[in-house]
């Protein structure tokens, strides 16, 4: 799988200079498998470009509607922005795990026989349901508990902020569940300040992080090593002994800052790996 947060080229800062999408694409083919997802995040203009830059393989978007909106400096002249788009693209069907929610149950009886003009008939059938949800392609946060919803908070509610565009890592454990398996191998290749990294590892998955940590400011003070930063997460977050059951399932609880599932690690030459 490959899951970047990509520059999005909307603001004046070097570090956010769009990636030639042509090359970028001719990359990605070389490594991935037929069957592997590439999820993208993107905003805006820049979703427009990278799904018209290889809208063969495009299949969808995922919406993740944040839990802190921004533009406040243009409050005044358009709306806050408080949703990104995550773009899913891939050439053959990639493994699929949704993540599902849990509901009311209900039994609604029989629906009569139907024809619709993409499908074709449908036959009557039972409708009705244990409680267990399916995933829509909107991932939110809301104050209130609404069952067809996955909560993922930015990443301020997860402890330190290291990098201006910083995504949560719960939103990359989330996509990581949902298109691979233990073991699975997870690349990043412009993974600023590690986050989807540490997603892997808490879901058991080997990962490639790739950053180019030229000219990064932090909120346009101070300079950052992020290869450092990551080094250090990485670090720090295999050091955890206590396990703890990811919160995911149940979404609308608060989201601690680190979550582990069948979590184990082994020490080889005074190192933790896992």
């Amino acid at each position: 799988m490959i899951l970047c947060d990509l520059p999005y080229g909307t603001t004046q800062n070097k570090w956010d200079s769009v990636i030639d999408l042509e090359k970028l694409w001719t990359e990605y083919y070389r490594i991935i498998k037929d069957n592997g997802a590439i999820v993208l995040t993107s905003q805006g203009v820049f979703t427009a470009k990278l799904i018209l830059s290889n809208e063969k393989h495009f299949k969808y978007k995922i919406v993740w509607i944040k839990s802190k909106a921004t533009n406040f400096l243009n409050a005044k002249k358009q709306p806050l922005r408080k949703h990104e788009d995550i773009c899913v693209f891939y050439k053959k069907q990639p493994n699929y795990n949704p993540q599902m929610t849990e509901g009311e149950a209900y039994d609604k009886g029989f629906r009569k026989d139907q024809l619709t003009g993409s499908y074709g008939d449908f036959k009557s059938n039972h409708v009705k349901s244990n409680g267990n949800r399916y995933p829509t392609d909107v991932i939110a946060y809301e104050e209130q508990s609404i069952e067809d919803f996955v909560y993922v908070k930015t990443a301020e509610s997860e402890g330190t902020v290291y990098h201006p565009t910083q995504k949560p890592i719960e939103l990359g454990r989330y996509l990581i569940k949902t298109f691979t398996k233990p073991g699975d191998v997870v690349l990043d290749n412009a993974c600023g300040s590690g986050s989807f990294l540490l997603s892997a590892i808490l879901e058991n998955r080997q990962f490639i992080g790739i950053e180019k940590n030229e000219d990064v400011l932090l909120h346009k003070v101070d300079e950052v090593d992020y290869i450092q930063v990551c080094t250090d997460r990485i670090k720090e977050t295999l050091k955890r002994k206590e396990v703890e059951k990811s919160t995911l399932r149940l979404f609308n609880e608060p989201i601690a800052k680190y979550h582990t599932l069948n979590y184990k690690t082994k020490v080889l030459n005074g190192e933790s790996y896992v």
